[in-house]
Order: structure tokens, then sequence, then C-alpha cells
């Protein structure tokens, strides 16, 4: 009966030690996984704001291609960057190209991504035979908490 308790116990402390390191290690892939719930979607259009199909859009060095409804897939930010302040983490601003033969190459500086948030942004394409432009360049202003910062100073 003694050694029947003793297996029994040793198996028990076995088993818990096994459940133990399992969480342990559940526990650390959890903390170490980092994913971005900050991403950006871009819809292309035109000046009649039809849907630009296949569209290149490029942010951050990855391109995206947009779908029959001019939309492209919702690209992961990662870590923000501010380009007007360094000490604001909240929000940071990246720059999209927009890309599509028979149309001027668009570019949208310092557009705003919140953290944890999808910014939905729409890029208007110029046809080549609308615009002698070699390029669009589109400049989005930084939020309106910032600015008012700036004018109390």
């Amino acid at each position: 009966m003694k050694a029947t308790l003793k297996n029994v116990a040793a198996a028990l402390s076995l088993l818990a030690l096994v459940i133990v390191v399992l969480t342990a290690i559940d526990h650390s892939v959890n903390v170490s996984a980092s994913v971005s719930d900050t991403h950006i979607r871009v819809t292309v259009v035109d000046l009649d704001n039809n849907p630009v199909h296949n569209a290149k859009v490029t942010v951050l060095g990855s391109s995206f291609y947009t779908d029959n409804k001019g939309l492209s897939p919702a690209i992961e930010i990662g870590a923000l960057t501010n380009c007007y302040d360094v000490n604001i983490s909240e929000w940071g601003t990246v720059t999209v190209v927009v890309e599509k033969e028979g149309y001027a190459p668009a570019v949208a500086l310092n557009c705003v991504c919140y953290n944890n948030q999808t910014r939905k942004l729409t890029v208007k394409l110029y046809g080549d035979d609308q615009s002698e432009l070699p390029y669009v360049t589109y400049v989005e202003s930084p939020p309106d908490d910032y600015i008012k910062t700036l004018l109390k100073n």
C-alpha cells in the first residue's frame, strides 16, 4: 500500500511539474509575441470616384495592390514614428505612395495613424491626360490637438 501511495504521489508531482512548465512556456510565448494592431487601409479612386484596380500602394518599403473595389489590404504599420515630434507616441506618421499605369503617381506625406487603430485613407489619382504634372503630392496636417498646443506657446 505504501509503495502504491508513493507511486501515485510521484505521478501527481510529475504531472504538476509538467503543467507548471507548460504554463510558463505558454505565457512566455504570449509575452514575446509582438503583433501590431496599427494599420492603414488605402482606397484608390480616379477623379470620378471610380475604384482603381491593381494600383500599387507602397508603405514603409512594402508594396501591396488594390482589389476590384480599389481597396488595399490592411497594411501593418508596426512601431509608429512621428515626423512632427519624437516625444509623441500615441500617433505617428507614414508616407503612402500610389502608382498605376495611365495615372500620375500620388504621394501622401505625413498620414496620421493612431496606435491600435486602422487608418482609412482615400487617394485620388489623376489620369495622365488630366494632369501635366509628373506626380501629385498630398500633405496631411497633424491632429488638431497638436496644432492647438503649438498655438498656445
